[in-house]
């Protein structure tokens, strides 16, 4: 039996909510059911008894089996302090209440407030549904495998607080549950709407944490008994903030959570003048390398070394102070040790709109580098000046001459890039153009005492010469400012996330299993789900997903493109197409781990490959083999490809070659293959992009493993190393795809953009 319209009825004042420990209230049980039964939460059906009342009368109309559940304050995990008992006949009842009340106050000094009788369910698959504050994130919405080995099953997914009807769906068919609705073992199968139902009726717009507000810790039902015909919450737990806490959100300039003003940064990447402080004349340091590095870039004038005594440095002019230039400096970068770093940021107010601290020596470096932070965020405030870094290399812009390290590409493209990392940034720059990136413009945040990565990915995304992001985070300090970027760039610019330093341990100490298991990388990929935003592991997999987005960005915005559409037919599938064998099912299984159809041709598509001549021997399904070596035409890849596209296009194409065979079956070396790559670029397949692995290029000597490398860069063909980073590179430019088309998405990003002081695309 269970009851619907509402929940267990308490006596008057016995279900006074609890204090406990960290500054929240417990909300007892019964009022917690209670409020999810007027919401149309299936509870079991129970009576609440008062103190001093009795249990085994007040519980006769109950059918055993009987569950008999103490709370009050300091009753949060009931199973760890004895103060729930299963299995009961009514007979048992004053017996265990009276036993449970002893337990509870000689053993862990706890008074229960009153007891929670309830009928006794009979069991079946347990999940868990739950919404935690995540600081500093916000709330989240959790639903997993429940019980009481929740933890230890650790299978949950995450979704943004509130959710909709439609993120409540794919939250229970995409998640740990998914696989399980459809029955297990032959079973019936389980009540998917009833799921819905509870997720919304917990974590919706109009559910019972939104009911709370900015009160709400933690609200959690575990376990949830899901079977064919409903879902009953057995427990539920609540815990609201005595006041909300400052730490949600992360500190802004002035130190109090208040965001920062909105910031143009076009002179950060495009400035009049640039005055490096740290330069020596004596012991070289960071502070010539940047100037060797602005010299690399073709300042001549406009740029300037600060120095007490001398009149030049490496050849540049110096000046005392920056207020003894006779010029506009739009930035001012400083090397200087950490403990003058605050007074060089207090000698820019009123003549510098951005100061970049390269020094290292701050918060990373102890408390007394913590306190030299602190002072250096105040003097960023009483200067009235931004500050990047401390801890950080620099920036880089080509259209604006901005670089920190010698022979940086001037070539100007659509990637931008946040990085918390200088080191990182660098190798984004160097490794990112060989592969054929083109940046808009690069920062460094570093510590992010000022200037943070959010904010500067929010000025991006609205950045006309911007049109595929890359950030690098460490931390997710700035979480909420970075969240509000993504929503605003869903739909429209793509965005690539690598997390560094993300771990289940940095969780904070929370009551519940919703808050154990709501790790930042999970939270991370929740903030992707909602925008359309990616999550790679590595730097390569980023520098691969910019690369491939880069290449096959929306056609309007590429001026090359002739109007043609690149977002690919509806369906996300991949042809793969290359020599036969194991390559190929090796290639097949590297887009099965990133989540993509390798859809089978059709008949037509057979028969068109047969008549080319393909057939025996190799596969005309997909993947498509075909013997490709140094003697095939030129004309070959254009040649199968034409017909599969024109009868049954595909998304996207991964052509994978094989470098050592043209060292082993000729001896032309590799002017064959970059023939063959000549045609494949010159092919015409608008709604489809084109992906090329190219395996064992080691086996290539070092000139013509550069030739092949500069054609595919000349060619605007993405290059792939190996079958994964392929994979992933399609799976990131399909996921972006969806998002763009996604009018759900699309409206979050638009609601987003209304409210911010963005300059628009």
């Amino acid at each position: 039996m269970t009851g619907v319209a509402a929940g267990p009825a308490a006596p008057a004042g016995a279900t006074a909510a609890s204090a406990s420990p960290g500054g929240s209230t417990v909300v007892p049980e019964p009022e917690v059911k209670a409020a999810l039964a007027e919401r149309g939460v299936a509870v079991p059906a129970g009576v609440v008894v008062g103190p001093g009342g009795d249990v085994a009368a007040q519980a006769q109309s109950l059918r055993p089996p009987l569950v008999l559940k103490a709370f009050g304050p300091g009753i949060v995990h009931k199973s760890d302090l004895g103060a729930v008992a299963l299995g009961l006949e009514p007979g048992d009842l004053d017996r265990a209440a009276a036993d449970m009340a002893a337990g509870l106050r000689d053993r862990h000094g706890v008074q229960p407030a009153g007891f929670l009788v309830e009928e006794q369910h009979a069991g079946g698959l347990e999940v868990l549904v739950g919404v935690v504050r995540r600081p500093p994130f916000g709330p989240v919405v959790a639903l997993g495998l429940g019980g009481t080995l929740a933890e230890v099953l650790d299978q949950v997914a995450l979704r943004l607080f509130p959710v909709t009807e439609r993120d409540a769906r794919q939250l229970v068919r995409t998640g740990p549950l998914g696989p399980l609705l459809g029955g297990v073992r032959g079973g019936p199968p389980l009540d998917e709407e009833a799921l819905v139902r509870l997720v919304l009726a917990l974590g919706g717009e109009d559910g019972l944490a939104a009911a709370h507000g900015d009160r709400l810790a933690e609200l959690e039902c575990n376990p949830v008994v899901v079977g064919p015909d409903g879902a009953v919450a057995l427990d539920a737990r609540l815990l609201l903030r005595d006041a909300p806490a400052s730490s949600d959100t992360a500190a802004g300039p002035d130190g109090n959570g208040r965001p920062a003003p909105a910031t143009d940064f076009t002179r950060l990447f495009r400035p009049r003048a640039v005055a490096v402080a740290g330069a020596s004349t004596k012991r070289p340091g960071f502070g010539n390398r940047a100037l060797a590095a602005y010299r690399s870039m073709g300042w001549t004038d406009g740029l300037y070394a600060i120095h007490p005594t001398a009149a030049e440095v490496d050849g540049v002019p110096a000046r005392p102070s920056v207020a003894d230039i006779d010029d506009v400096v739009d930035y001012l970068l400083v090397a200087v040790p950490a403990e003058r770093c605050p007074d060089m940021v207090r000698s820019a107010a009123g003549r510098v709109s951005f100061v970049h601290v390269i020094s290292g020596g701050f918060s990373e470096a102890g408390p007394e580098g913590a306190r030299l932070e602190a002072e250096l965020a105040a003097a960023a405030r009483e200067a009235g000046v931004r500050v990047l870094g401390p801890n950080c290399i620099g920036v880089y812009s080509p259209a604006g001459r901005q670089a920190f390290q010698r022979g940086d590409p001037r070539a100007e493209g659509p990637v931008g890039i946040v990085s918390q990392s200088g080191g990182l940034a660098g190798d984004i720059i160097k490794a990112g153009a060989r592969r054929g990136l083109r940046f808009s413009h690069l920062a460094t945040v570093g510590n992010a005492v000022d200037v943070t990565p959010g904010e500067l990915l929010g000025w991006l995304v609205d950045d006309p010469a911007t049109e595929v992001v890359g950030v690098y985070l460490e931390g997710s300090a700035d979480a909420e400012r970075l969240t509000a970027a993504l929503r605003r760039a869903a739909g429209r610019v793509p965005v690539a996330l690598l997390l560094g330093g993300q771990s289940d341990q940095g969780a904070a100490a929370v009551a519940s299993h919703t808050g154990s298991l709501a790790g930042d990388r999970r939270v991370w990929q929740a903030v992707a789900d909602a925008t359309g935003a990616v999550l790679v592991s590595t730097l390569e997999d980023l520098l691969a997903v910019l690369a491939y987005a880069q290449r096959w960005r929306p056609a309007a915005s590429r001026p090359d493109a002739g109007g043609a559409s690149a977002a690919g037919p509806a369906a996300g599938d991949v042809l793969v197409l290359g020599v036969g064998g194991g390559a190929s099912v090796l290639a097949t299984d590297a887009c099965d781990r990133a989540g993509l159809a390798v859809t089978p041709t059709g008949p037509d598509v057979r028969d068109a490959l047969r008549a080319l001549g393909y057939g025996v021997g190799t596969s005309v399904a997909n993947p498509v083999e075909i013997p490709f070596g140094p003697v095939v035409p030129p004309g070959t890849l254009p040649r199968v490809l034409d017909p599969v596209l024109a009868a049954q296009p595909y998304a996207d194409v991964l052509v994978h070659v094989n470098v050592q065979a043209f060292y082993s079956y000729g001896e032309a070396g590799i002017a064959p293959l970059v023939d063959q790559l000549e045609a494949l670029a010159a092919g015409a397949w608008p709604a489809t992009r084109l992906a090329v692995v190219v395996r064992n290029l080691e086996c290539a000597p070092g000139a013509d493993a550069e030739r092949l490398r500069e054609a595919l860069v000349g060619l605007d063909l993405p290059l792939f190393r190996d079958f994964d980073e392929a994979a992933t590179a399609i799976a990131a430019a399909q996921r972006f795809a969806a998002a763009s088309a996604d009018p759900e998405i699309s409206a979050s990003a638009e609601s987003s953009m209304s409210v911010t002081e963005g300059r628009g695309r």
